[in-house]
């Protein structure tokens, strides 16, 4: 049974490259097409160049004006949206290709974003607790696989007291 894995969120920004934009929509569909066709393995280099790309994007600082300033941390919210996203996507095909390690590595990252948005992005709680929940429960899994179950029962419980 294969999961449908949710898109990279586009980016509309004056500041990132709009190359970029199109490599990320050609490295999606690469691995729309791979995923379709069952090739978990075969899109992990293609999602792991998504990662580079988005893990890479900056925006420009903010002017001391106030308004400016929460344009500028609403940007910073939807980059780390569509970073952490990223970051889950390429554990996601780790975790099914049974490369728990880097399953691991990468859900962290997404996980320590997902926690940080949770605390400063109250606009869109809803949508960051049921991603950190999945994030939650698929470490877990793999500490559970990698025989780490002192760390599965902690996921477990971050789980629990996030629900």
């Amino acid at each position: 049974m294969q999961k449908q894995m949710a898109q990279p969120q586009s980016l509309q920004s004056n500041s990132v490259n709009p190359a970029n934009l199109v490599e990320l929509q050609v490295l999606t569909r690469i691995v729309e097409q791979l995923q379709t066709n069952n090739d978990m393995k075969g899109s992990i280099p293609y999602l792991a160049k998504i990662v580079q790309i988005v893990a890479n994007q900056r925006l420009e600082k903010p002017s001391p004006t106030t308004k400016d300033k929460q344009h500028y941390y609403q940007q910073l919210n939807e980059l780390s949206k569509v970073q952490a996203d990223a970051y889950a996507q390429l554990a996601a095909a780790y975790f099914q290709t049974q490369q728990f390690i880097s399953c691991e590595a990468n859900l962290i990252l997404s996980v320590k974003m997902w926690e940080k948005l949770l605390r400063h992005d109250p606009a869109s709680i809803d949508t960051t607790k049921l991603r950190l929940k999945a994030a939650y429960k698929q470490l877990a899994e793999a500490y559970a696989a990698m025989g780490k179950l002192q760390l599965a029962q902690h996921m477990e419980a971050k789980l629990e007291r996030l629900e």
